[in-house]
């Protein structure tokens, strides 16, 4: 597979990054993940203003945000893919040495990018997701897309050894995110998600739910659950990129929703996917 590196396309294996690269050493880096339907890029000027604002927040300096609908483009072409696809692109501050904490103004980011297929996760969106429940140990700014994902990592491994699609945190009793994904709750046919704070990442996939429900009159509410309040609400899904509109049936030991998805999200779902079949 080719990729994209500092303005070149090359075979993964002839990537080339400094030791003293700055997100190898302190994950002094932001990155972004996007996807394409019917072979285009899904809601790009969000992801650019997103990625635009985690590089102001940490103080990158990358400006050439033109160039990313290309590098996608090209990278898709150039590696024969002709299914949907999902792009990664990371932005680190770049190479400074010796290692210090603190850094200069003249640093020149690292960008690096890759696509590869959307894996088929029909059976997840069809049939529904074990999760798991798990104190949010995360820094307090997960609104910026960090590098630094090692608490992210640990809980999402957690789930896994537990034989669990993804891992649910809650800090000081209210309910956050998942690892890598945005997570709701329904009651009532009424929708219930975090508020956007720095304690949450501002999820693309998120937003488009919302405009739905805006547009076809489903109420909602972007506040805190409490872990201990979860049984008293009727269904759960979770959001993102790739994860798209994934139902939750089973919370830890619980059975939620009967174990099958629920109606009101069985809704959103085909919202979402006659949303996406407008693209051409």
């Amino acid at each position: 597979m080719l990729i994209y590196f500092n303005d070149k396309y090359i075979p993964f294996e002839d990537v080339k990054v400094s030791p003293f690269d700055r997100a190898f050493l302190f994950s002094d880096g932001v990155y972004e993940a996007l996807r394409t339907y019917n072979g285009k890029l899904f809601r790009l000027d969000e992801h650019l203003r997103r990625l635009k604002y985690s590089l102001d927040e940490v103080g990158i300096s990358f400006h050439n945000f033109s160039q990313i609908e290309n590098i996608c483009v090209k990278l898709a072409e150039i590696n024969n893919v002709k299914t949907d696809y999902s792009v990664y692109i990371q932005i680190s501050r770049g190479v400074s040495f010796p290692r210090t904490h603190h850094y200069g103004n003249n640093l020149t980011p690292n960008v690096f990018s890759y696509i590869k297929p959307i894996n088929d996760n029909s059976d997840q969106i069809n049939n529904g997701v074990k999760v798991i429940l798990e104190k949010d140990l995360r820094w307090l700014r997960c609104d910026i897309k960090s590098t630094s994902l090692l608490p992210s990592v640990m809980t999402n491994q957690k789930a896994v050894m537990k034989n669990a699609y993804e891992a649910i945190l809650f800090r000081d009793d209210f309910i956050t995110e998942g690892s890598h994904t945005n997570f709701f709750a329904i009651k009532n046919d009424t929708l219930f998600t975090a508020p956007l704070s720095n304690y949450i990442l501002n999820g693309v996939t998120r937003k488009v739910i919302l405009e739905i429900c805006k547009e076809n009159k489903i109420d909602f509410f972007e506040e805190y659950i409490k872990p201990n309040d979860m049984k008293t609400f009727d269904e759960f899904f979770l959001t993102g990129t790739t994860t798209e509109i994934t139902p939750i049936i089973k919370i830890d030991d619980w059975v939620c929703s009967d174990g099958v998805p629920g109606e009101t999200t069985r809704k959103i779902q085909k919202l979402f996917y006659k949303e996406v079949e407008q693209i051409r």
